[in-house]
């Protein structure tokens, strides 16, 4: 029985380290999104700074012999613990929300602008080495089962902790951060090394069991939600950061992973890019019967056609939680009953709908590194081609330069304008700074396309052939 014991203790040891690594790289990946975004280029370094260290780690841990360290004898069981303590105290600065504030941005200030620099060096600082020490543990684990069985023993290590890197993908992602939240998904990580050093340790009231405890406490502090509610934040699940409340000025925003994302007072004022896109778009139709199907592509606050009793709106975004926080700290009410809010990823739900719309309005694209890079292509585009009724009306609004001075600017008009290829753009605000040389000024940028079902795209006037006599207006007057 004591041996059975002995052995399911060292499985589950293995387990929980194999949930703790995959956890904190997904929940480093999530937390960074409103500093660096969340484009693959910054996805693929957390990942390697956690692969790398992870291979080093099972190499130097299956090398590992007892022995003296500064004059102290290390064993096994010592060195584990210790891996683990020093691995909790570089993850609670580098995974806790208040550290993570503060040292995006303190980078800038050294002068450490670049979003894949910034994520490169917080993954070598406070990812590398802890995954390396962690990485140590299956290898040195396996010291403790009999030489005899090791072969044998080998494939069910593997195994448990391939479990637990199991669990660290799916438990952490599909149910803590949906339900705790991530904030607090963190301090369960931390919990877990307290129990891993609780588990290895023979005196149970020893320096390194209270030390893991403290860091579990403090890490619970540096996470929690009254923390969280003094920078506003109303939610932090796996899609976002977000944070909602009132101005001095009685203004009401919602702002999404470090963006402004909607603005909405009783006076019913919104941001101006709403309030234009209303005016020349909504408006003419507010009274439209049969009333019109409009389609709205990241929700936000739910503010774009409120005022719109008579239309039919189907809101899409991929955060199940904004309809419940629009309604709670944004607009004050229930959206209205010709509006219906459907919590999918933007190409999901066209995937499964034929539906078509008179109106479709894209406003997903939050500026700054949050820009999905899902949603800028030209199959995406495509997409939302096929689903325009005859004579409907497609906008965007964007964060671009105003007058192309970035080449992220000049791709997605090159991408927008290859399917739909007679668009208006609009900057909002008339701030066109057309001689300011900077490439990082950007601004609301309104793209507006008509769409028609037999639509001509038409030809080029060259001196060989002008066809100008042919295609001009007849008539001067209306």
């Amino acid at each position: 029985m004591k041996i059975i014991n002995h052995t399911l203790l060292l499985f589950i040891i293995i387990i929980i380290e194999g949930y703790i690594v995959l956890a904190t790289e997904l929940l480093a990946i999530r937390q960074t999104i409103p500093y660096v975004g969340s484009g693959t280029d910054t996805v693929s370094i957390i990942i390697a700074a956690v692969l790398m260290p992870l291979a080093f780690g099972y190499q130097y841990g299956g090398q590992f012999k007892a022995r003296k360290i500064l004059g102290h004898h290390v064993s096994v069981r010592k060195k584990l613990i210790l891996n683990i303590l020093i691995a909790s105290t570089v993850l609670l600065i580098g995974m806790s929300y208040k550290y993570m504030k503060v040292f995006f941005v303190w980078l800038p200030q050294i002068g450490i602008e670049d979003r894949l620099a910034q994520t490169f060096v917080y993954s070598a600082l406070f990812l590398v080495l802890p995954v390396y020490l962690l990485g140590q543990t299956v290898p040195l684990v396996s010291n403790f089962f009999s030489k005899e069985k090791l072969s044998q023993i080998t494939g069910k290590m593997l195994f448990f902790s391939t479990v637990g890197s199991f669990l660290g993908a799916i438990l952490s992602t599909l149910v803590l951060m949906s339900t705790i939240g991530v904030h607090h998904t963190v301090s369960l990580n931390f919990v877990l090394l307290a129990i891993l050093v609780i588990m290895l340790s023979k005196n149970k009231k020893s320096i390194a069991v209270i030390y893991s405890v403290v860091i579990a406490l403090l890490a619970m502090g540096l996470n929690s939600n009254g923390l969280l509610r003094k920078d506003h934040i109303v939610k932090n699940n796996q899609y976002s950061l977000i944070a909602a409340g009132t101005l001095k000025n009685d203004n009401r925003l919602l702002k999404i992973n470090g963006n402004y994302s909607s603005q909405y007072n009783d006076a019913g004022e919104k941001f101006n890019y709403i309030e234009f896109v209303e005016r020349v778009a909504i408006a003419p139709i507010a009274g439209a019967i049969p009333p019109r199907e409009v389609l709205v592509i990241g929700s936000g606050g739910f503010t774009f056609g409120h005022n719109d009793s008579n239309n039919l709106y189907t809101y899409v975004d991929i955060n199940k939680d904004l309809k419940d926080i629009a309604e709670q700290y944004i607009l004050k009410e229930p959206i209205g009953e010709n509006k219906k809010f459907v919590p999918l990823p933007a190409r999901a739900f066209l995937n499964d709908t034929d539906k078509k719309y008179d109106v479709i309005f894209i406003d997903a694209y939050l500026g700054g590194a949050s820009i999905p890079e899902h949603l800028v292509t030209q199959e995406f585009f495509l997409q939302i081609k096929a689903h325009l009724k005859d004579n409907a009306v497609l906008i965007t609004n964007m964060i671009l330069s105003p007058h192309f001075n970035n080449q992220f600017t000049r791709n997605i008009d090159n991408t927008l304008r290859s399917v739909f290829p007679h668009v208006s753009r609009h900057i909002v605000g008339e701030k066109y700074k057309l001689w300011d040389e900077s490439n990082i000024i950007n601004a609301n940028t309104i793209y507006m396309y008509r769409h028609e079902n037999d639509y001509k795209s038409g030809h080029i006037y060259t001196d060989n052939k002008n066809t100008v006599f042919y295609d001009k207006p007849k008539k001067l007057t209306p």
